[in-house]
């Protein structure tokens, strides 16, 4: 059996843009953890545009839109799909195919056989066989956070298939905050969150705890609205089952990321939230030197925190639709003039 950790953002990396909604209840105030099943999930937020698919026996959520060139767009760990709710129809209406998906576990995805959590780099296996049995040849990547970290494993195992690669906010590793002065609310959140009986590592975050983290780590803690508070509250309170997020430790644990990053060649662009407090610009000047043979372009974003997409989506999707049909690094055919 894996074993099981605390996915990086949960105690100390932010994967939605902050909420200024106050703290109504402490963890120690919920007296037992108010779970919601896969169906009560689906009911409450499927899509009209939701479709599912069988991957590797387990259930995937995905959404398949548009018509063009193909955008993948891959979320962090404990997000979903939903990440892109904002970002997904402007890339469609600039004439691309954008396809999305929950994680197995995640969103509305159901979970998978413990068979696919033991492989190394599970993600990347889930990623490759959706673009299969969509008929996707090549596609663009977009990921933020843990699924930026997908798009870089799967773009150096497969290069003839990602046109091109858009990192936000994506670790080298595990992004484990050390040094990060956390807000009171949230350390005080992070020591009372309820645990459930049995395996230390199932826990249950309360309402309040969101909300304290959300605050903590937006780069403008006035962005977000209480529907998406509820929205991740919900999303994370589904019971547990081993390898509730076995993302983290697949991507972020993984072996090899430096050799992987050393082995990409599509253009790049590093579309990264300034305020991040765990992953700060320096983060992605790191990033940028580890990626030795892909063309590299970064953009910061001074005033956006962990997650872009969330905090930000328009200015998000304007920015990848720039990079992908104006700034797109490209190989001239002729010499440079020195040489002519």
């Amino acid at each position: 059996m894996r074993r099981m950790t605390f996915p990086h953002i949960l105690p100390v990396l932010a994967l939605m843009a902050g909420l200024s909604l106050p703290v109504t209840a402490t963890a120690a105030q919920t007296p037992s953890p108010a779970y919601l099943t896969q169906a009560e999930l689906e009911r409450r937020y499927r899509l009209p545009q939701s479709r599912f698919i069988q991957i590797e026996d387990a259930r995937i959520h995905y959404i398949d839109e548009g018509k063009g060139p193909v955008i993948v767009l891959l979320h962090g760990s404990s997000g979903s799909l939903r990440t892109y709710d904002h970002v997904a129809p402007r890339l469609v209406a600039r004439g691309y195919r954008v396809i999305r998906y929950d994680e197995p576990n995640m969103g509305l995805s159901g979970p998978a056989p413990q068979t696919l959590y033991d492989r190394p780099l599970y993600p990347v296996i889930v990623l490759e066989r959706m673009l299969t049995k969509l008929g996707v040849r090549s596609a663009s990547l977009v990921g933020v956070s843990s699924g930026g970290a997908a798009a870089f494993f799967f773009a150096a195992r497969h290069p003839e298939k990602v046109e091109h690669l858009v990192l936000s906010n994506t670790p080298m590793g595990r992004a484990d905050g050390k040094g990060v002065a956390l807000s009171r609310d949230l350390a005080r959140e992070l020591a009372q969150s309820t645990p459930v009986k049995g395996r230390k590592s199932k826990i249950y975050r309360p309402l309040s705890y969101w909300q304290a983290f959300f605050r903590f780590y937006t780069g403008e803690p006035d962005r977000a609205s209480s529907a998406l508070l509820s929205q991740f509250y919900d999303m994370n309170r589904r019971k547990p089952v081993p390898d509730r997020l076995a993302m983290v430790e697949a991507l972020d644990d993984a072996a090899g990321v430096a050799e992987a990053l050393d082995a990409i060649t599509a253009p790049t662009l590093l579309l990264w939230g300034a305020r991040d407090p765990v992953l700060p610009p320096k983060k992605a000047a790191d990033l940028q030197q580890a990626l030795h043979h892909a063309q590299v372009s970064t953009l910061m974003m001074p005033d956006v925190g962990h997650y872009p997409p969330l905090e930000v989506p328009e200015r998000f999707a304007d920015s990848v639709l720039a990079y992908l049909q104006s700034v797109t690094p490209v190989h001239p055919k002729a010499p440079p003039p020195s040489e002519r």
